[in-house]
């Protein structure tokens, strides 16, 4: 019971970075995932916002490959760059994974949408939303 607490705010804001419109500012770590430290991002996905605030980067992207693909990449990638992984969060497909190394802190928060969001509809067969949260401390 208590997962479904935890899960329930990350979905509310997995929907509302989502609806977010015209507030893209630059990724830190540049979305570009070939750098040791950089924060890779699953392809094919389409960026839908990215805010910098005091505590870190939000960034958020819809991909068309399901809530499974997108959690076994990022287990993957982050274990390869050094990453260490905390016991992940999960209610049916909605998983969150947490990932830490040294100061460095990455949250990706993972979704199935059927809805229109962003620039993609994903209303008939619907996809997955996911949100790249950093942190360095």
């Amino acid at each position: 019971m208590k997962t479904t607490y935890v899960l329930l705010p990350v979905v509310a804001l997995l929907i509302i970075t989502s609806c977010v419109a015209g507030c893209v500012s630059t990724n830190r770590s540049g979305g570009q995932g070939n750098s040791a430290n950089a924060v890779p991002v699953y392809q094919p996905s389409v960026k839908t916002a990215s805010v910098d605030t005091s505590e870190g980067n939000v960034s958020t992207y819809q991909t068309t490959g399901s809530a499974t693909q997108v959690a076994d990449f990022y287990k993957t990638e982050m274990a390869n760059r050094g990453y260490q992984a905390s016991t992940p969060l999960q209610q049916g497909s909605d998983i969150v994974l947490t990932f830490v190394k040294g100061a460095s802190t990455v949250h990706v928060a993972i979704a199935t949408v059927k809805a229109q969001v962003g620039p993609l509809n994903l209303s008939v067969g619907g996809a997955t939303t996911f949100v790249i949260t950093e942190r360095s401390t």
